[in-house]
């Protein structure tokens, strides 16, 4: 049977894959999604009390939710569990107290290391359908500092050249060691907000990024985005783990098929300015920021 009232905390990543997976075990439900750090008591058992869309099955997902943990009130609500049709997850840093013990599923995880991140990198490897070599493994937990959705980013990037024959010594310069990482400027574009797309952009050539590497970077993350948006379209499903495609296609259909195609168009084309000379890499990169606006 299917857990209806999970309360989840601790490593960012471990954190997200159990989600997933009880989200995948409800099947096709309306998910909605709240963050303890910004709703109202009153908003949240509102939102419990509400019947689905066209009165089916809900999930209701709180974020951030190690402020409400305490709440009486809350708890009082919940001691028979949540309304009927509707399934509810609380996810935040460290949740404990009457609220989880009242959960169905209440699992704390702490952060990996040593060995153990190890492991999650060769599990998140084989997951994207990637070699799982000694020396890559090395390779990712140190690119990763120990962030275990850092991690999962650089297997995301990695698996970008699934298939290709890549050198030993063509690997190091695919992830990212340096600070910052490029990930919160990819996910500011794919997520269409141009304000934090520049700042972050601005951000990262400040701090010596080589604005042709990201450039190709940048270019990489379109097609993936425009081969995620085309397979859902398609009804086919995405290649990758459930992770990845969860991530990929959350910032695809932020798009049209058609103005996926016309980035990438327009990437193409600023790739043939720089390499002839019209336009720098840096001067490409906001030229193609810029014109996210709609």
């Amino acid at each position: 049977m299917a857990i209806r009232f999970g309360v989840y905390s601790g490593d960012s990543l471990a954190v997200e894959r159990i989600l997933s997976r009880r989200l995948a075990e409800l099947g096709e439900v309306e998910r909605v999604t709240l963050f303890g750090d910004q709703v109202e008591l009153g908003e949240l058992l509102s939102q419990l009390s509400a019947m689905g869309l066209f009165g089916g099955e809900r999930a209701l997902i709180v974020r951030r939710a190690d402020s409400l943990v305490s709440s009486e009130r809350l708890t009082q609500v919940l001691r028979d569990g949540p309304p009927p049709g509707t399934a509810l997850f609380f996810l935040g840093e460290k949740l404990v107290g009457p609220l989880a013990r009242l959960a169905e599923e209440a699992l704390h995880f702490p952060a990996p290391t040593g060995r153990e991140l190890r492991a999650l990198a060769g599990e998140l490897l084989t997951e994207a359908g990637l070699p799982v070599h000694p020396f890559l493994v090395e390779l990712l937990a140190e690119a990763c500092g120990g962030d275990t959705l850092r991690l999962a980013r650089e297997v995301e990037k990695l698996s970008l050249w699934r298939g290709e024959k890549l050198s030993r010594s063509t690997i190091p310069q695919l992830l990212f060691f340096a600070e910052p990482t490029p990930y919160a400027f990819l996910d500011a574009v794919g997520e269409r907000r141009l304000s934090a797309a520049l700042a972050e952009l601005k951000k990262l050539l400040v701090s010596g990024w080589d604005p042709f590497r990201l450039f190709f970077v940048l270019l990489a993350h379109v097609r993936t985005l425009l081969a995620a948006r085309a397979a859902w379209e398609g009804n086919r499903r995405p290649a990758g783990p459930d992770w990845l495609v969860r991530r990929r296609l959350a910032q695809a259909r932020r798009f049209s098929l058609k103005e996926l195609v016309e980035l990438l168009a327009r990437l193409q084309e600023l790739d043939v300015r720089i390499k002839t000379g019209r336009v720098t890499p840096e001067g490409a990169l906001y030229l193609f920021t810029l014109s996210l606006v709609p």
